[in-house]
């Protein structure tokens, strides 16, 4: 064992001489990866235990320089550069979440004098500190999940691989990455669904990590990580959960973050509404302070419950319309609500028996739509729908309609989505309830006359 030198240097760079708490450095093999791990400890060893998972970047721990100095007086710290990452060991391999949430059982039980442990992860970091929650549940006393990309299908990642450079490793596959969601189903989707050969084989193939992703860690990571699928596993999460997000996010969108926070069984959002992507730089002490507060009293004091709620309907005739108009927002309650021909129109935190669209481009969050007699009617129109309840006799008709459902229910009484003309049908997360269908669905699908849910 001994004093990291290089780390203390740093450290002493960023705070002041009287707040920096001692950082011992040690190395350690690991044999998730074959490799040598850089493991970064400070606070008392008879402290409760924090354990620092970082995202992708060639700076490693030193993501966490400013929490890590407010957690250690109170703390027993724990972070480490990654493999592939910082000064831990670089290779070929697969650098999937699911293999370092093994790395970081290994480190656990080489560190961590007990358990359970309180967790926290940013962006890569989130969602491997998320795949560890869900293995070893019991492990876990609380988590705190920051900007974690990943979450959603991985045809809802086009600019994140684009920021990673994954956008042009195989061009017939990723021609137009950043032009995310606008054209996703037309552009992408196809592509990336029957490529040759697929993601998935690329990860599991040295050769082909070395010849489309240069065998870099942060490519593969990437890739890895937008591939991950939580869809049927989020449930298994029995700690309380501060979801933290940059509003001005563009990589990880905060649709990401709204969705985790309903789906996950006790779960808080909050926005940081001037950060981007790194809260810990962008404003670093209002995040280190809050996550600080949370460890040392971890209680959730709201909850997104709008998966849970029953459809108890208000004694409304309320009626609402956009005709032609752009960037209308709905809230509230209504028995009726049409938008046509509007451009980006927001349907938020409402509840609707009957919402109507055509020929417009719509966002629904937070809302309840339908009802017996009610439900959604989606004609010749883009709509996303995030952290919402349908329901109805058949919840969703859809005609030539392009749908990207996150985080949802749909609740058909005879069918949850049926669509007389063709339409396609992006889910992430999303539970799908009817006679014809029981299940939890993170695909992409393309629905006909023929294959109704």
């Amino acid at each position: 064992m001994q004093i990291g030198y290089g780390w203390l240097l740093f450290w002493s760079l960023t705070t002041s001489a009287s707040a920096a708490p001692a950082v011992t450095e040690t190395i350690l093999r690991e044999p998730v990866f074959r490799g040598a791990a850089q493991v970064y400890t400070a606070g008392p060893e008879n402290a409760p235990n924090v354990v620092l998972v970082h995202g992708i970047g060639a700076k490693g721990a030193r993501d966490w320089t400013g929490l890590m100095s407010m957690l250690a007086p109170d703390f027993h710290v724990i972070s480490f550069d990654l493999p592939g990452f910082g000064r831990s060991s670089n290779s070929n391999e697969q650098y999937t979440p699911k293999n370092y949430a093994a790395f970081v059982n290994y480190v656990v039980q080489q560190r961590v004098n007990k358990r359970p442990f309180f967790l926290v992860g940013h962006s890569m970091g989130g969602a491997i500190a998320l795949r560890y929650a869900t293995l070893y549940p019991e492990d876990v006393q609380a988590l705190v999940l920051a900007d974690v990309p990943g979450i959603l299908h991985h045809l809802a990642y086009s600019r994140y691989l684009g920021h990673l450079g994954i956008d042009s490793f195989v061009p017939k596959i990723y021609r137009a990455q950043n032009d995310h969601l606008s054209n996703l189903m037309s552009t992408i989707a196809g592509k990336l669904e029957w490529a040759k050969p697929a993601p998935q084989i690329i990860l599991l193939t040295p050769r082909l990590r070395q010849k489309l992703l240069s065998a870099d860690p942060g490519r593969i990571a990437g890739l890895a990580l937008v591939l991950e699928d939580f869809s049927a596993d989020l449930g298994r999460v029995r700690a309380p959960t501060l979801v933290l997000w940059g509003g001005r996010d563009d990589l990880a969108p905060l649709r990401n973050g709204r969705v985790l926070s309903a789906n996950l069984p006790q779960a808080q959002l909050e926005i940081f509404a001037s950060s981007g992507h790194t809260p810990m730089d962008d404003v670093p002490e209002l995040f280190n302070r809050r996550v600080t507060d949370f460890l040392r009293d971890p209680k959730l004091e709201q909850r997104n419950d709008i998966l849970h709620r029953s459809m108890n309907w208000p004694d409304t005739a309320r009626i609402g319309k956009c005709d032609g108009q752009r960037g209308m927002v709905f809230e509230g309650d209504y028995q009726r609500l049409t938008i046509g021909r509007c451009r980006d129109a927001l349907v938020r935190n409402a509840r609707v028996r009957e919402l109507r669209i055509a020929e417009a481009t719509v966002s629904i969050e937070d809302s309840l739509i339908g009802g017996d007699q009610g439900g959604l009617h989606v004609d010749d129109a883009r709509v996303k729908i995030t952290s919402s309840v349908i329901e109805g006799r058949v919840a969703i008709t859809a005609i030539a309609a392009h749908l990207d459902i996150a985080g949802s229910r749909i609740i058909g009484k005879d069918a949850a989505l049926e669509a007389p003309l063709t339409s396609e049908i992006l889910f992430s997360l999303t539970r799908v309830q009817s006679p014809r269908f029981q299940g939890n669905l993170h695909e992409r699908r393309v629905v006909t006359p023929e294959t109704t849910l």
